[in-house]
């Protein structure tokens, strides 16, 4: 009877439930500083490694609890249920990582037109040390990106360029990715490139895009750039980014041919009927024959 009365919760519980609690303070605090410009990429990354390690503990101290449950029994199995959970939630954003980095290429740079990528002029200027450069695409980074994100392809539409321009403009701006480029372009302009900047939803890692309009007449068709600013690795970001862009893109242009108003051609005049014919006056009646003065037979 004694020993059950001194059955408590265990320090390893306890340390558990504290480490996993703090590891999820600091990763969601973190997070919204470098979402919100308050956190630096470079800053931000052993951040993440610090929360890995203490959710990574906080198991650990976990697994050293479950050993005294074992063997001695105690209280506090709830607590330690949590602390469990909690670790393995911070842990999961860490295990998507590392299946996609497994699973897909090493690429930092997708392009729909990897034969002439569209310029990344602004950001090739604005890339300071840390950051990836912007880089010529060689013939092992297209097959690499080929064989992965075989999709990744230009759109055509049959709308003019300006059209098409406005609506692009629109979808970045729809997006929250400041465009940083001029936009002033001359109205028979055959080539237009935009730059945007952008962010991944989540945690915010930055990028820049450029959307390349190329007026074909009758139609205009645009390719998309997408380049991460750190790492060697985007983990698909890119590929995923040009496709959800791309995609938005679709459905605007589609909306825009479907109800922009086309000029009807001015219906043509109803003939006007014909005018009465004039009312010709009665003739008059035949004056009989006078048989007076016919020869006798």
């Amino acid at each position: 009877m004694d020993e059950f009365l001194e059955r408590r919760v265990s320090n390893a519980t306890v340390w558990s439930r504290r480490v996993a609690l703090f590891s999820v303070v600091l990763f969601l605090t973190a997070a919204v500083g470098h979402r919100f410009g308050f956190l630096t990429t470079p800053d931000f990354f052993p951040v993440l490694g610090m929360v890995a390690v203490f959710a990574v503990l906080a198991l650990l101290f976990a697994v050293r609890a479950l050993f005294l449950f074992w063997d001695h029994g105690g209280k506090g199995g709830g607590t330690l249920l949590v602390a469990i959970l909690v670790a393995l939630l911070v842990l999961t954003p860490f295990g998507i990582t590392a299946f996609r980095g497994v699973s897909l290429p090493m690429l930092s740079d997708v392009s729909t037109d990897t034969d002439d990528p569209p310029e990344l002029t602004i950001a090739a200027a604005q890339r300071a040390d840390g950051m990836n450069n912007i880089e010529p695409f060689t013939p092992e980074r297209r097959k690499l990106q080929q064989d992965n994100y075989p999709t990744a392809t230009g759109r055509r539409y049959g709308a003019p360029i300006a059209q098409v321009a406005e609506v692009v403009r629109d979808v970045l701006d729809s997006r929250g990715w400041p465009i940083v480029s001029s936009t002033d372009f001359p109205p028979d302009a055959t080539e237009i490139t935009i730059e945007a900047e952008a962010k991944s939803p989540l945690l915010g890692f930055p990028a820049d895009v450029a959307v390349r309009l190329i007026d074909e007449d009758t139609s205009t068709y645009v390719d998309m750039r997408s380049s991460s600013r750190y790492g060697p690795h985007d983990f698909g970001d890119n590929a995923a980014r040009i496709a959800l862009f791309l995609a938005d893109l679709d459905v605007e242009v589609a909306y825009l041919t479907v109800v922009t108003p086309v000029e009807p051609a001015e219906p043509p005049k109803p003939a006007e009927p014909p005018a009465p014919a004039a009312a010709l006056p009665p003739e008059e009646p035949a004056a009989p024959l006078d048989r007076s003065e016919d020869p006798p037979d």
